[in-house]
């Protein structure tokens, strides 16, 4: 395993290379300014389309991981195979304006339960290990876990608050 700082180091260059996508995408565009809603809109969905991905590589694995720390997946472990999917829907969907309330409802949902899910096992002091990159990367259980909920729930609620107003 990795320890937490490599831990925290590759989710940074995951996050950062995620933006790149949307970055090139939005710049190719006619227009000459970045809206940075549709930046943000696209990174989300570019990080939740490469995250729900490298699940699928090893779903049942995958699945057995996530089952150890997220609450939903302990009481119906359907949800550990279907959690990819959802990432994946809900990745596609922040390219489409008009599903975007429900996207930033939906992410604020997944991450919320997932981080209670974290926390709760960390405060237990559970060594685990994390499956927010699938089976493909060995990453423990840390605070980058709850970073990554952390900021993908503000950026939803950013995403939502201006959506409101």
């Amino acid at each position: 395993m990795l320890s937490v700082g490599y831990s925290c180091l590759l989710l940074v260059l995951l996050f950062a290379s995620c933006a790149f996508v949307p970055y090139g995408y939005l710049s190719l565009r006619d227009d000459s300014e970045i809206d940075t809603s549709d930046f943000m809109n696209h990174m989300m969905g570019t990080i939740f389309l490469v995250f729900g991905t490298l699940k699928l590589v090893n779903l049942k694995t995958f699945s057995t991981i996530f089952s150890k720390y997220d609450l939903l997946s302990q009481r119906i472990p359907m949800y550990g195979s279907l959690y990819p999917f959802l990432e994946i829907l809900l990745g596609l969907s922040f390219f489409y304006k008009g599903t975007l309330l429900y996207s930033y409802l939906m992410t604020i949902l997944l991450m919320g339960l997932s981080l209670l899910g974290v926390s709760l096992s960390m405060v237990r002091g559970t060594a685990l290990r994390c499956g927010c990159l699938g089976s493909f990367f060995h990453i423990p259980l840390s605070y980058a876990t709850i970073s990554e909920n952390v900021v993908m729930m503000a950026m939803a609620s950013y995403g939502l608050s201006k959506k409101l107003s």
